[in-house]
């Protein structure tokens, strides 16, 4: 069972209930929908699938909606695809008109204020690149850099130009409300900047009287990376998209940017997950190339929590088997790595109390007596994650009777979510996390099973005793 957890991405590709539940078999720990791209009921139809694959399966699958954030996409094209050829020159015009390939329309006249003579700008996920070699008060003339594409509503991105849009648009405030009324786990806010950007949705939140969903901040801009301390403060975890960051910073700056948020979302003990083009190539092909499997093995050694797969899953002609690939890689790198050296590395700067203390242990004695699992029982999370941020050598079994608890830890590294019912005393918490654990691993007799908990349960509100127990 691997400790590195896989997002999918659903799209045309992987819209059907066999498509989801054989992603969820093949290792995906959580369903992520892009609401920038998919529908209202696009997104309700695939979360009740997953709920109904949880049921059958005895799973706790998380699930993840993206919201739009003010990204810019150009208006209407009298074709579903245009091409722009190279080295010829196109206008981009601020008004409601439809585009051809001489003349885009764009939808803020902010863009053509702001950018000046020699910017770069790029369209549709940069497939096209510009040029601007002069302006007016309503047009940039731009010379086209390279052949490509363009569809209505393609993205545009233009990495000198800031033009301090609103953040909470009210489509978004609309993905916000459909989030809680299908109690989704978590929101991947895109297009972040500041730490003001997390407080705005986490007030919407306040508002719906939802403290349960989990906020992720898209770190895709330069922005964010400037503000980077402050946002990781307010969110519960990031996204390193290495699209956008490519796009706005140059893409040889992207893997120095990755190992960096990386390494200070493990310090600030927040979740993070690698997107973009992890296995690209299986959008196309049913085999990856070397390089995307040794992206996917420094991912996994860098100790995130959680890679994502985008149009491979939601796009691509081989979903299922782009999860199995990616699950096969994850499973070979983790059986390499020393955990008793990699806890070692791990540093801690906080004071450390009573619980993170009992985290440490139980990773330590685990890794040691080469235990087949630690289980934690939790009430909110905390210590569970506690234990995930020591990276420990066997899963995590976080028991809990409350079902949204659970589904939030989907995406932590190591935990194995596992729903149970409420327990009277200590003993009779611990005989039912054991037994559903042995249940849940297939475990055998002489496996070793650290157990970490509260004593006595009716009086005491956080970790504060460990055991070692053999399965008989």
């Amino acid at each position: 069972m691997n400790k590195t957890k896989m997002i999918g991405t659903l799209g045309p590709s992987s819209c059907t209930y066999e498509v989801i539940r054989d992603m969820i078999i093949s290792g995906v720990d959580v369903i992520r929908i892009n609401m920038a791209y998919a529908s209202f009921g696009f997104a309700r139809d695939a979360i009740l699938n997953v709920r109904k694959i949880n049921l059958e399966y005895g799973l706790e699958t998380g699930i993840m909606l993206d919201t739009r954030g003010p990204d810019i996409r150009i208006g209407g094209l009298i074709k579903p695809n245009i091409k722009l050829e190279k080295n010829k020159m196109v206008r981009l015009v601020y008004g409601d008109i439809i585009g051809d390939s001489d003349i885009i329309p764009v939808p803020y006249k902010e863009i053509i204020v702001h950018s000046k003579i020699g910017d770069e700008i790029y369209l549709n996920n940069a497939e096209i690149k510009l040029e601007v070699i002069n302006k007016d008060e309503e047009t940039l003339i731009c010379s086209i850099k390279n052949d490509g594409i363009i569809k209505p509503d393609s993205t545009i991105n233009i990495p000198n130009v800031n033009l301090n849009m609103k953040f909470l648009s009210n489509y978004d405030k609309e993905v916000i409300r459909f989030a809680v009324m299908m109690q989704v786990d978590y929101l991947a806010l895109s297009h972040v900047k500041e730490e003001l950007d997390v407080l705005d949705v986490n007030d919407v939140l306040i508002g719906l009287n939802d403290n349960n969903i989990e906020l992720i901040s898209k770190i895709e801009n330069k922005q964010a990376l400037e503000e980077i301390d402050k946002i990781l403060k307010v969110s519960d975890g990031i996204i390193i998209a290495r699209g956008d960051l490519g796009i706005e910073l140059g893409i040889e700056k992207v893997p120095g940017i990755q190992k960096k948020l990386t390494k200070l979302a493990n310090e600030k003990e927040k979740i993070c997950i690698i997107a973009t083009e992890m296995l690209a190539t299986m959008e196309e092909n049913s085999k990856p190339t070397r390089a995307e499997v040794s992206d996917v093995a420094n991912a996994v050694l860098d100790k995130t929590d959680a890679l994502m797969l985008g149009k491979e899953t939601a796009n691509g002609n081989y979903p299922v088997e782009t999860v199995k690939i990616m699950n096969k890689i994850i499973d070979e790198i983790e059986s390499d790595i020393d955990y008793n050296n990699l806890l070692l590395e791990i540093s801690r700067n906080e004071n450390i109390n009573i619980s993170k203390a009992i985290a440490y242990s139980s990773v330590d004695s685990a890794n040691r007596v080469k235990a087949s699992a630690i289980v934690c029982s939790t009430l909110s999370g905390a210590t569970a994650k506690d234990i995930s941020n020591y990276r420990p050598s066997c899963p995590v079994v976080a028991v809990s009777p409350n079902a949204k608890v659970v589904r939030g830890l989907s995406i932590n590294y190591g935990i194995v979510p596992l729903s149970v019912g409420l327990a009277e005393t200590t003993d009779e918490l611990v005989e039912i996390s054991l037994e559903a654990t042995k249940r849940l691993l297939k475990l055998k007799s002489g496996d070793k099973v650290v157990i970490v908990g509260s004593f006595p349960l009716e009086s005491v509100n956080y970790t504060n005793f460990m055991k070692i127990e053999e399965v008989k």
